[in-house]
C-alpha cells in the first residue's frame, strides 16, 4: 500500500510541476526561439556578406593578374594593351574589362573599335583614385546596362599611372546573391552608409519603388532612438538587428558590413509575422510534447519500480561499456568526452574572461591519443584468440593507467584504442604516450614485444574541434606516423590541409596537364659581366582557370611521390624543343636551354628513349637541349646515372650537375660523371664565400670542374658583393636575379636578341 501510495503521490507531483512548467516555459520558449530566429537570420546575411565578401576578393584578385601582366608593358604599346583586356575580357563570361591611362585619358575594352579619350572631368575622376576598391553601380559607357565592378589603380613600365576595371550586369550580381528567408518571406539589400540602395534584392516582396532604406524605417513614426541607432551602425560598419514598422507592419532588419566595401552593408528585412508565426507552431508542438513527456513520465516511474536496480545497471554496461575489457564504448566516450570538453572550454572562458575555446588561452589543454596495436591478427593466428584477448585486457590496463584520474579511455574497435585526457604541456603527454609504449613492450605477443602505434592531438592545434573530430586528427597523427615508421606522432594543423590539398591537386593534374594549364619560365644565364646570354634554365609554373597560381613547391613534391613528375617533365621538355624550332625555323638565334628532370626517371627504361625521340622529332641540333641532374638523386645511383647521362651525351643532349654543394658533395665522383656543366648551389656560394677560405674553396671547386671540361654555372647570385665576388673567380656564368628573374619564353627570347644585338 506505501508503495503504490507513494508511486501515485511522485505521480501527481510530476504532473502538477509539468503544469505549472509548461506555461512558464512557454514565455521562455516564445522569447528564445525569437531570439533564435532572428540570431539565424542574422547568420544568413553574414554568410551572404561573406559571398559578397569572397565574390569581390576573385574579381580583385583577377584584376591583379591583369594589372601585373600590364605593368610590364609601356603605356605607348597599346596592341599589347589591348591583347592583354582581350585575353581577361575573353575568358570570363559577362565580365566586362576594360584599361585607362590615366595620363592620356585612353580607354581600352573589347567591344569598342580602337582606343576611347575620357573627357577631362572623367580623366580627373579617374586620377583620384587610389589603390583599388569596389565601384558602386554605373552605366556602362558603351552597352548602357547597369553594371557593378572593382578597379585597380597601377603603374606602366614606362611610369605613367593606369587603371583597370572589372564589372559585371548588376542584375547578374541581384540574382546570384538574392537571399531569402522563412518561407521565402523576408528578403535583402546591399546598401551604402547613406542608406543608398547599391543591390535590390530580385525577391517580389522587396519594395521596388524606394531608393533608401531610411524611406521604410523613416515612414510611420518608428522610434528616433531606434532609427539614429540604426544608422550609426551603419555607418560604423557593425553587424546587429533592429526592428521597425513599415505599412502597418512590423519588420525586423538584420544587417552585416561588407569587408571589401568602403561603407557597404547587407541589411536583410524579413516580416516580424513570419517568425512569430514559427514560434506559435513549435509552442504548440511543445505543448503536444509535454503531454507526451507526462504520459511518458507515468510509463518510467512504472517500469521504474518494477525494475531492479541490477536491472539497470546490466543494461547500461551492455550500451555503454566494452564487454571484454570493462574500457567505455565509443558512445559512451562520445557523451563523456563532450562533457570533458565543454567543462574545461567553460573553464578556459572564466579564465579569459572572454568567449574563449579550447587551447586558446595557453596553459593545460585537453589530449586526445588513438592507439593502435600492431599486427593484432598475427598474434590471434600465432597465439590463438584467447591470448589475443588477454593482450587487449592487457593493453586496456595500460590506456586506464594513460588516461590518468582526470580522463577518460574507450577500446573504439578490435585493436583501437583511444584515451582523453587534460594536460600541462605538449612535452608531458608525448611523455605519457611514450611510457605506455613501452609498458606495452613488456607484454610479449607472437614471440616479440608488442608494439603500439599512437597519434596525438592537443587542443591547442585544433580548439574548435569536438571530440570526434579530436580523435579523427588523432588517427591521421597516427597514420602519419606509420608512414614515416614512428611509433609516436603528434598532430598538426598542416597533416590535414597538406592531405586535403594533396588530394584536390591529385585530382586535377591530369586535366590541367591536358588543358595546359602549366607552362615554363625561363631564367636566363648570363657571362659574368652580364653583357650576353649563354643559355637559360626553363622552370614549371602552374596557372588555374581564374588566374589562381599554384606554386612548384606546393605540386613538384607531390607529383614525384606519386609518379606524375614524369609527364610534367617530358611536357617541359616538349615545350623547349618547341620553342627552340621555331626559332630556328624563323631564322632567329637560339642558345641552349636546360630542363630538370625528376630522380623517378632514372628508375624508368623508357627515360632516355622518350627524350631522345622529343628532340629528334624536333629536329633539334645537339647541344641545344640541356638535362638538369641534381647531385643527390645522381650519387644515390652512380654507377647508373653515369650510363644514362653517357646515353644522352652520344644522343647530342647536354647534362648538368644541379644543386651541387646543397648535400653530401663528392668531389671524387665528378672525374666520373660525362657532364658537361657543373652547377653551384646558391647555399654553397652563401655558406662558403663569407671567408678567405671559403672563397679558396669556391675558386678550387670552379678551377676543379673547369679543368675536367665541365662549363661551370653559379646560382642564386642576388647581390651586388655576391656579383662581385663570383667575377673575381673563372666562372663561366651566372644564373639569378642580380640579372633577372625568370622570364616567359617570349620575353626570354626577346633578351636573347637584345644582348646579341
Amino acid at each position: 500500500m506505501k508503495r503504490r501510495t507513494l508511486i501515485t503521490v511522485l505521480t501527481v507531483a510530476i504532473a502538477a510541476v509539468i503544469v505549472v512548467g509548461a506555461g512558464m516555459f512557454a514565455t521562455f520558449v516564445y522569447g528564445s526561439l525569437w531570439d533564435k530566429s532572428v540570431t539565424d537570420t542574422l547568420e544568413v546575411t553574414t554568410q551572404g556578406q561573406r559571398a559578397f565578401d569572397v565574390f569581390f576578393e576573385k574579381d580583385l584578385d583577377t584584376l591583379d593578374l591583369l594589372a601585373g601582366e600590364l605593368e610590364m608593358q609601356d603605356s605607348s604599346d597599346t596592341d599589347r594593351i589591348e591583347e592583354k583586356i582581350t585575353l581577361f575580357d575573353g575568358n570570363d563570361g559577362s565580365a566586362s574589362y576594360l584599361c585607362v591611362n590615366v595620363s592620356t585619358g585612353d580607354v581600352f575594352r573589347l567591344e569598342a573599335d580602337g582606343p576611347k579619350v575620357l573627357s577631362e572631368e572623367d580623366r580627373l575622376a579617374v586620377a583620384v583614385k587610389d589603390g583599388r576598391g569596389v565601384i558602386e553601380p554605373f552605366l556602362d559607357e558603351m552597352t548602357g546596362v547597369s553594371m557593378i565592378g572593382v578597379y585597380e589603380k597601377f603603374t606602366f613600365a614606362d611610369g605613367v599611372e593606369g587603371l583597370v576595371r572589372k564589372s559585371r550586369p548588376l542584375q547578374e550580381v541581384s540574382d546570384r546573391f538574392s537571399l531569402s528567408f522563412y518561407g521565402d518571406s523576408g528578403f535583402s539589400y546591399v546598401v551604402n552608409d547613406d542608406g543608398d540602395i547599391i543591390v535590390r534584392s530580385t525577391h517580389r516582396n522587396s519594395n521596388r519603388t524606394i531608393s533608401n532604406v531610411y524611406d521604410i524605417v523613416e515612414s510611420e513614426g518608428n522610434d528616433a532612438g531606434v532609427i539614429s541607432s540604426f544608422r550609426s551602425a551603419l555607418e560604423q560598419g557593425k553587424r546587429g538587428v533592429a526592428q521597425f514598422t513599415y505599412l502597418g507592419q512590423d519588420y525586423v532588419f538584420c544587417y552585416s558590413p561588407l569587408e571589401t566595401t568602403d561603407g557597404w552593408d547587407i541589411v536583410s528585412i524579413i516580416p516580424s509575422g513570419v517568425i512569430m508565426e514559427q514560434a506559435r507552431v513549435i509552442l504548440q508542438a511543445t505543448f503536444v510534447l509535454c503531454a507526451v513527456i507526462v504520459a511518458g513520465l507515468l510509463l518510467i516511474l512504472v517500469v521504474y519500480w518494477r525494475s531492479s536496480a541490477a536491472h539497470r545497471k546490466e543494461v547500461e554496461r551492455i550500451a555503454y561499456f566494452d564487454t571484454l575489457t570493462g574500457l567505455y564504448s565509443s558512445d559512451k566516450f562520445g557523451i563523456e568526452g563532450a562533457k570533458m570538453l565543454s567543462a574545461f572550454r567553460d573553464r578556459a572562458r572564466r579564465s579569459s574572461g572572454g568567449a574563449a575555446t579550447a587551447g586558446s588561452v595557453g596553459g593545460p589543454g585537453l589530449a586526445a591519443v588513438y592507439f593502435n596495436i600492431v599486427d593484432l591478427k598475427l598474434i590471434n593466428d600465432v597465439e590463438g584468440y584467447q591470448y589475443g584477448d588477454e593482450v587487449l585486457c592487457g593493453v586496456a590496463d595500460i590506456m586506464r593507467e594513460a588516461s590518468g584520474e582526470d580522463g577518460i579511455a574507450c577500446r573504439a574497435t578490435a585493436d583501437h584504442f583511444i584515451i582523453l585526457r587534460p594536460y600541462e604541456t605538449v612535452d608531458d603527454i608525448v611523455a605519457c604516450c611514450q611510457k605506455a609504449i613501452d609498458q606495452a613492450k613488456e607484454i610479449t605477443a607472437a614471440g616479440k614485444p608488442l608494439l603500439l602505434s599512437a597519434g596525438v592531438c592537443c587542443s591547442e592545434d585544433a580548439p574548435e574541434a569536438s571530440v570526434t573530430e579530436l580523435t579523427d586528427r588523432a588517427r591521421i597523427a597516427k597514420t602519419e606516423g606509420r608512414k614515416i615508421s614512428k611509433e609516436l606522432c603528434v598532430f598538426n594543423s598542416s597533416m590535414r590541409e597538406s592531405m586535403l590539398r594533396r588530394a584536390e591537386i591529385e585530382c586535377i593534374m591530369d586535366a590541367a596537364l591536358e588543358n595546359n594549364e602549366f607552362f615554363p619560365l625561363v631564367q636566363p644565364k648570363f657571362n659574368t659581366d652580364g653583357t650576353s646570354v649563354l643559355g637559360g634554365e626553363a622552370l614549371v609554373r602552374w596557372s588555374r582557370p581564374g588566374g589562381v597560381v599554384v606554386g612548384p613547391d606546393e605540386f613538384v613534391p607531390i607529383f614525384e611521390q606519386n609518379g606524375f613528375i614524369i609527364k610534367l617533365d617530358e611536357f617541359m621538355f616538349t615545350a623547349v624543343c618547341r620553342s627552340l624550332r621555331q626559332r630556328i625555323d624563323a631564322g632567329l638565334p637560339v642558345v641552349p636551354v636546360s630542363v630538370n628532370v625528376s630522380r623517378l626517371h632514372l628508375h624508368s627504361r623508357e627515360f632516355v628513349p622518350t627524350y631522345v625521340a622529343i628532340k629528334n622529332a624536333y629536329a633539334i641540333p645537339d647541344g641545344l637541349t640541356e638535362l638538369e641532374f641534381t647531385e643527390n638523386m645522381v650519387l644515390e645511383d652512380l654507377d647508373h646515372a653515369i650510363e644514362v647521362i653517357d646515353e644522352f651525351g652520344k644522343a647530342g643532349l647536354r647534362c648538368s650537375i644541379d644543386d651541387f654543394g646543397s648535400g653530401q658533395s663528392s668531389l671524387n665522383a665528378l672525374k666520373d660523371l660525362p657532364v658537361n656543366v657543373l652547377k653551384l648551389d646558391r647555399e654553397f656560394l652563401f655558406d662558403r664565400a663569407a671567408s678567405d677560405k671559403g672563397k679558396v674553396v669556391v675558386r678550387t671547386v670552379i678551377d676543379m670542374a673547369q679543368r675536367l671540361e665541365m662549363e661551370t654555372v653559379m646560382e642564386g647570385v642576388e647581390t651586388a658583393e655576391q656579383l662581385a665576388f663570383i667575377q673575381t673567380t673563372s666562372c663561366d656564368m651566372i644564373q639569378g636575379f642580380v640579372f633577372s628573374k625568370p622570364l616567359a619564353l617570349e620575353e626570354f627570347y626577346r633578351l636573347v636578341d637584345e644582348k646579341r644585338g
